[in-house]
């Protein structure tokens, strides 16, 4: 007959060692994070600092000519809202629109890769301690106290573990999917 403990200890010991593998690349976000969003808030800052001196520039002439023969700051106020101040911002969008949405998806990738670099790091910390205490129990019940172990709970232990890694897996992935767009908006921008 199969040692099911034997078997159990074998395969959650293997996914023990992985989960600790895994745990020292994702666990710790911080390295992870200053590499992969190195030159990403430089990029952003760039960005922004461009577009506020771009769109400076075209609403200056409307702005200056509105201070000049506005008679008090309700009449500012109401150029303001007017057709010029809009025609500006207008033109501003329009011939700034590539940088605004570099600036949008570059902004919207570095937020993607973080949530799921929280996911994958959260993943591989529950992976680790349920490896841990899935070796340990059957360490213990199956070698130490010899008690018989189930075929239910052997296969219940394997499809979480499988489910698991199957979810960190598809983190990664996601992970890489983000950081190679993160990486095309840096370079496109520096």
């Amino acid at each position: 007959m199969l040692d099911f403990a034997a078997v159990s200890l074998t395969y959650h010991g293997a996914l023990l060692v992985g989960a600790v593998a895994a745990y020292y690349k994702y666990g710790d976000r911080t390295e992870v994070t200053e590499k992969s969003l190195k030159g990403t808030k430089e990029a952003l800052d760039g960005l922004r600092a461009y577009l506020g001196r771009a769109l400076s520039e075209s609403v200056r002439p409307t702005v200056e000519r509105i201070i000049a023969n506005a008679p008090s700051p309700e009449a500012v106020l109401e150029e303001l809202r007017g057709e010029a101040f809009r025609d500006d911002v207008s033109s501003f969008v329009n011939s700034d629109i590539d940088e605004l949405l570099s600036y949008r998806r570059l902004f919207h990738a570095r937020g993607r890769w973080s949530v799921w670099s929280r996911r994958i790091s959260w993943a591989v910390f529950i992976f680790l301690l349920m490896q841990a205490v899935f070796t340990c129990y059957f360490a213990i019940v199956g070698k130490v106290l010899n008690h018989t172990i189930s075929l239910t709970l052997v296969l219940v232990t394997f499809s979480i573990s499988a489910v698991m890694v199957a979810f960190c897996v598809f983190c990664a992935g996601v992970m890489l999917y983000y950081h190679d767009k993160i990486s095309s908006y840096r370079d496109k921008i520096l």
